[in-house]
């Protein structure tokens, strides 16, 4: 454990020292892209190490203005392999969406995701060995500098479940931003939660299948983007019901953006998910998936 805090600690630091790549909108319409040298830096030029040029000085007065980023952003992935042969057939899909609106004061976040997988041998009936969706919605209202507040819902479906196929979880609380500079987003929410489960064949005989339970959650936020063409993204919930007994859950969700242009806004997506939820049968499922998408 010791050595996974130490590694974990060694990554940010990594993230948060690194050098801020760049591009630069001149007057005239040129761009140029660098690494600016901060402790050079001030209000009237940016001094920027270019990878052929070298270190340039640029006068803030030839520099495009800036304008504000847009209240509202959207992020849509997709993916699809299916093969046939010899009469044997197979089709995967997934498919993502989120969008985000941010100002001074308040931020949105609407997330969704469907994940199937099917095949079907020659003259056999259809197997769907995947049947997953997600949707969950957040909103943060911040409080000062420091704190926010905060409530969720989150909602995961798995048709394959025997018990447990529709998962409900909702919570507010306070978050707080551990890290928040130009590449790096960290930030962390406890509070109290309520949680229910319901569906699937084996529902009757499980005792926590259709009761709602109250507990407590806690989210991990990581937004990392050290340069235009690379950002991770980890989204971690742990909760805990209180029953009889403590049923602990936990959703992660790990994502790898490359972007092969700085000038585009397309991208290739690898997402990693992990749910697990005690008061399902079965209790773990992992999904992994390679997707095509867009910024919008």
């Amino acid at each position: 454990m010791k050595q996974h805090l130490l590694l974990f600690s060694l990554f940010f630091t990594a993230g948060i020292s690194q050098a801020e790549t760049v591009t630069l909108e001149l007057l005239n319409g040129d761009s140029i892209t660098g690494t600016i040298v901060e402790e050079l830096s001030d209000d009237q030029e940016k001094i920027l190490d270019h990878p052929q040029l070298g270190r340039l000085t640029i006068r803030a007065s030839s520099l495009k203005p800036t304008s504000d980023p847009p209240a509202w952003s959207t992020s849509i992935t997709a993916g699809l392999i299916g093969n046939e042969k010899d009469g044997d057939s197979s089709l995967s899909t997934s498919l993502n969406a989120e969008s985000k609106y941010k100002n001074d004061k308040n931020i949105l976040v609407f997330k969704a995701g469907l994940n199937t997988n099917q095949s079907q041998d020659k003259g056999e009936p259809l197997d769907i060995k995947t049947q997953k969706g997600s949707a969950g919605f957040r909103y943060d209202y911040r409080l000062n500098d420091d704190f926010s507040f905060y409530s969720l819902t989150d909602y995961n479906y798995d048709g394959k479940n025997d018990a447990g196929v529709n998962s409900l979880l909702t919570g507010l609380g306070v978050s707080t931003s551990i890290i928040q500079n130009k590449t790096t987003e960290f930030t962390l929410s406890i509070g109290p939660s309520m949680q229910w489960t319901n569906g699937g064949s084996q529902c009757g005989q499980d005792i926590y299948c259709g009761n709602t339970y109250a507990g407590a959650a806690f989210a991990t936020d990581l937004s990392w983007k050290p340069t235009p063409r690379f950002k991770l993204e980890l989204n971690n919930l742990l909760s805990t019901a209180v029953t009889p007994k403590l049923k602990p859950g936990n959703s992660l969700i790990a994502k790898i953006k490359f972007y092969p242009s700085i000038y585009s806004k397309l991208f290739t997506s690898f997402q990693y998910t992990s749910t697990y939820q005690s008061m399902s049968t079965p209790e773990l499922n992992n999904s992994t998936s390679i997707q095509l998408g867009a910024d919008f």
